[in-house]
């Protein structure tokens, strides 16, 4: 593979450590239960000690979200770039950014395996640097990038949807990014066809191989790399309001500056709006031949062919942002299977997908309008509408007709804006235009999985606590056993349990200043994004002990490990005797069973915390 950066060509130590066929069975799994609940385990400091507690959740006081948070990456790190990178990784997790010299001081790494360490990490993405001005020399500082980190714990899932939504090619592209970083397409069709034995001639692997990619290109599940995508957030975004700054005579004001911020934060919404990077659009006559599919055909007039084609000079890596949000539409699309029937769930989902394209973050609080007719267009050809509605007599008239297929839609459309989630609304001053909260859908999957997980750990009653304080507010506790008749004694229980667990939150209303109890009102209420913070920190911790669980089981087995890898056992199996076999496939079942877990709470914290 061509070095990206200093010079330092990637060889197979510095290619990511999974576990074998992990990434194959991972992406056959069935969706999980809503109604799943993690078991938690508890280790030692030295993390090598693994006690069960029955599934008990055990926390220290001193713990905090970011403790668990740096033991999952640390753990992430360890599994996929191996032991000397988990050294560097660890010192800037805990301690924050600093330079090669303080690291290398730290670790007692040479500076030089730092250095090689630290570009190891800036080529999987999970590393960044800054440049600052000390004296007379440029210090550059090095950090880690915890959210591509913690993405990566969603590394199966993206290889599956890569499979289903780009086919089997699209799933080779995936997986040859992810073992790379970042790859340009004729660096990844090297892998690819070096890796793959087909019946197929190299010229037909290629152009099916290089559709799929410009097609994962053109829907943004990979994103080119820019040189300035290695650098800090906060760094990118305080150069350029310097810049703006250092053009005024005078120090700007508090209202200029918020101002000049306004406007880089839109010339950015613009910049990702804009052209796909990488992907350039040539114009081409008639007369030219094409072989097969070998370009993406856009528009075709008599003599002009707009074509799209990867630029072969820059580097592409997985937008796991963009697999995020097809992943919280499909989400929002099951809701209405749940609440009414398949065909609700075929018009939002072909909603979403008309609104996608233009969608920049999941964080977005609605999605661009969409044309009624445009969605009548698109939607599949088996969705039968006139089937699934019931019509009264005096809707249809004397004749008995059915109506019409728009009319049928604009009916569904109509329900599905009148019901109760009020996630399809029509866009104001626009007729026929319709727009998804997408806010107010984040909040409803996220409000249904705390639900599941309080009901499932607790039980209803606890649940229909929760309820009631998400439809009236904050409520005293006598007002709490009154709606939901239940003696003051249980609801006491039941209240400072969830307050443990942290679904509730209780508020001091003081009736003079001196804040005597007996004249204090404690109001109970519900924050969600606060929940949502706290059972992920849980989610987090469960991870960290399920990854950390397989480390374990892999080092009892060891020895038998290191035989199995020996190449005259890999040609000839029948040199592990029956007891060995069996002791290798109960080792599979025990890391298949971790990995599938592992993945299922990775889906819960991307449900609360990316949503």
């Amino acid at each position: 593979m061509p070095a990206f950066a200093g010079g330092f060509e990637l060889n197979r130590v510095n290619k990511p450590n999974y576990h074998e066929n992990s990434w194959k069975k991972k992406q056959n799994l069935l969706e999980p239960s809503p109604l799943f609940i993690p078991l938690s385990f508890n280790f030692d400091s030295s993390d090598s000690t693994f006690i069960h507690r029955g599934g008990e959740y055990t926390d220290n006081a001193g713990a905090n979200m970011s403790t668990h948070e740096n033991r999952l990456c640390r753990l992430i790190v360890r599994e996929h770039f191996g032991p000397i990178v988990e050294k560097v990784a660890n010192v800037l997790l805990r301690k924050g950014r600093m330079p090669v010299g303080l690291i290398a001081s730290i670790t007692n790494i040479k500076p030089r395996q730092v250095r090689e360490c630290l570009l190891v990490m800036i080529q999987h993405n999970i590393a960044v640097y800054a440049e600052a001005q000390e004296k007379n020399r440029i210090v550059t500082y090095y950090e880690v990038n915890r959210t591509e980190l913690l993405h990566r714990s969603m590394i199966p899932k993206v290889l599956r949807y890569s499979r289903e939504w780009f086919e089997k090619d699209g799933g080779l592209v995936a997986q040859a990014i992810l073992t790379h970083g970042k790859l340009t397409i004729e660096d990844c069709l090297k892998e690819i066809l070096t890796d793959t034995t087909t019946a197929r001639t190299q010229v037909q692997r290629t152009q099916s191989i290089k559709k799929a990619f410009t097609k994962m290109v053109k829907e943004k599940c990979l994103i080119a790399v820019r040189p300035s995508d290695s650098l800090t957030a906060a760094d990118k975004a305080m150069a350029e309001e310097k810049r703006e700054t250092d053009k005024m005579t005078l120090p700007p004001t508090a209202a200029e500056l918020a101002n000049i911020r306004r406007t880089l934060g839109a010339q950015k919404v613009q910049d990702q709006t804009n052209a796909i990077i990488g992907l350039k659009r040539t114009l081409e006559t008639g007369d030219n031949e094409f072989e097969g599919d070998k370009r993406r055909r856009l528009m075709v007039d008599d003599d002009l062919k707009i074509v799209e084609d990867v630029e072969t000079d820059v580097y592409f890596k997985i937008n796991y942002d963009r697999f995020i949000i097809r992943w919280r539409n499909m989400q929002i699309a099951e809701l209405y299977e749940v609440r009414l029937n398949a065909t609700a769930k075929n018009i939002m989902n072909t909603i979403l997908t008309l609104a996608e394209e233009r969608m920049i973050n999941v964080k977005e609080d609605f999605s661009n309008p969409v044309n009624i007719m445009l969605l009548l267009n698109n939607l599949p050809t088996d969705i039968n509408l006139v089937e699934t509605l019931e019509f009264d007599l005096a809707e249809l008239g004397a004749s008995g007709v059915k109506p019409k297929m728009g009319e049928c839609l604009e009916k569904y459309v109509q329900i599905l804006e009148d019901d109760l989630m009020q996630i399809l609304k029509k866009d104001a001053g626009r007729s026929g235009q319709y727009i998804i909260s997408l806010k107010m859908a984040a909040r409803i999957l996220k409000r249904n999985l705390i639900q599941n997980v309080v009901a499932s750990r607790f039980g209803s009653p606890y649940v229909r606590i929760m309820n009631m304080l998400l439809e009236k507010g904050k409520l005293e506790e006598k007002q709490i056993s009154r709606y939901s008749m239940m003696p003051v004694k249980d609801v006491r229980e039941k209240l400072t349990t969830l307050c443990t667990f942290g679904v509730l939150n209780l508020q001091e209303v003081p009736k003079t200043n001196d804040r005597t109890p007996s004249r204090t009102f404690y109001l109970w209420e519900v924050l969600l994004d606060r929940a949502a913070s706290a059972l992920v920190d849980r989610l987090y911790h469960t991870m960290a002990n399920l990854r950390q669980r397989r480390f374990v089981e892999r080092s009892k087995r060891a020895v038998l490990l290191e035989k199995c890898e020996r190449t005259d056992v890999r040609e000839d199996d029948s040199l592990l005797n029956p007891a060995e076999k069996k002791e290798l496939e109960t080792l599979n079942s025990v890391l298949e069973m971790l990995e599938i877990q592992e993945l299922r709470i990775a889906e819960m914290v991307v449900t609360l915390k990316e949503f």
